[in-house]
């Protein structure tokens, strides 16, 4: 991989968490949510949607993380080279033995990230059962970012 498309992309990651620690601040006050009395509809509309970019800058850092940086530090590792795609699985060991991640944290990282995306709940308590385990789960995916550019300056001389 093009040493300049792995700096681009850890530029890119560093934005994406900076941006949910931005949200993470406007929302400390607000965490944890009261799942038998949360209703969207009875909160302030400013901090509705500091909830929704909160949402959705977890699920993007998340996505970023696993879709685009796990495969990064693969291929400039030449754990994977063109023709010979590693499995999100195949990664996901690869990244824990760099110590990058805990693959059963990840899974469980990812379940919430899923609900966000694909089955974001109906019911206001699931909802904010969703967006106590998002916020709990955002220093670890800080630690990550933290743990990929620590890696990337490390064997590449990619970043500060």
């Amino acid at each position: 991989m093009d040493k300049r498309i792995a700096i681009v992309n850890v530029t890119r990651m560093e934005g994406l968490a900076q941006g949910l620690e931005q949200a993470g601040i406007q929302l400390r006050g607000l965490f944890p949510l009261q799942p038998d009395t949360f209703s969207p509809k009875g909160m302030d509309p400013r901090d509705l949607l500091f909830l929704d970019g909160f949402r959705a800058r977890f699920s993007d850092l998340q996505d970023f993380l696993g879709g685009t940086m796990f495969k990064t530090i693969a291929r400039m590792d030449e754990d994977e080279v063109p023709g010979r795609e590693m499995t999100t699985r195949e990664r996901l060991v690869l990244m824990e033995k760099r110590g990058l991640i805990d693959c059963e944290q990840w899974k469980d990282i990812r379940e919430v990230r899923n609900n966000f995306t694909h089955e974001y709940p109906e019911e206001d308590s699931a909802k904010a059962i969703n967006l106590n385990a998002a916020w709990q789960y955002v220093p670890v995916l800080l630690s990550v970012v933290q743990a990929m550019k620590d890696y990337a300056r490390r064997q590449y001389g990619i970043g500060a």
